[in-house]
């Protein structure tokens, strides 16, 4: 993320995702490290990458065997997505659909085997947005969230207005009726960024619904 605001539109608007994409042209091409942590040994079947960028994680997925709706808010990214996946095997993109659209106002055709959701600021309250998410997983299936902890400063010094989650926010959005949450911690991991090394804080949300008895 960046400090600007893109004054013409609200932070994380669906317009202001557009206009932040088309200000940077680079993209991730790795999958985000706690996507492979949590999803790695899970049987694939169907993916909903909810706020899929530049489509490294779509991607990763695919090439594991998931058949997966990647979306986002803009239309850039979907695009860059897009060529990134023309470069890899033809069975990979085929086994994703990509989708430009608002996830605040989203609905889903069906419902998913996993749904994730990585580094996602959507313009509404961030539980509303995961009870979004949840109903748009299977019973039986898993849903995975993860974004910038309360603790990581960096990441918050870069944001036009409040982009940290706390764990809170996440699981009390999961009725303990209909989820069993199986990983709700935050972690740091260290990355390079202007030749410094940082700590980065993530919160990380893996929980499973349950299937009908």
């Amino acid at each position: 993320m960046t400090n600007e605001t893109h004054t013409d539109h609200p932070a994380f608007s669906a317009d202001w995702w557009e206009q932040h994409y088309q200000a940077h042209p680079a993209g991730h091409v790795s999958p985000g490290p706690q996507l492979v942590a949590e999803v790695a040994d899970l049987p694939p079947g169907t993916a909903l990458d909810a706020g899929c960028g530049t489509g490294a994680d779509a991607i990763w997925l695919a090439s594991r065997g998931w058949q997966v709706t990647a979306v986002d808010a803009s239309s850039t990214a979907v695009g860059r997505a897009k060529e990134l996946a023309a470069q890899q095997d033809h069975a990979i993109a085929q086994r994703i659909t990509w989708l430009t659209a608002d996830l605040t106002s989203w609905e889903p055709a069906q419902r998913y085997d996993l749904v994730t959701s990585q580094y996602v600021h959507p313009d509404l309250p961030f539980d509303r947005f995961v009870a979004r998410l949840a109903a748009a997983v299977a019973p039986g299936g898993t849903l995975l969230v993860v974004g910038h902890d309360h603790a990581d400063t960096h990441s918050a010094a870069h944001a036009p207005r409040a982009a940290s989650i706390g764990l809170g926010a996440v699981v009390g959005s999961l009725p303990e009726a209909q989820w069993k949450v199986a990983v709700a911690e935050s972690r740091t991991r260290e990355v390079h960024h202007d030749s410094k090394q940082l700590t980065i804080h993530d919160f990380v949300v893996r929980a499973h619904r349950t299937p009908p008895a």
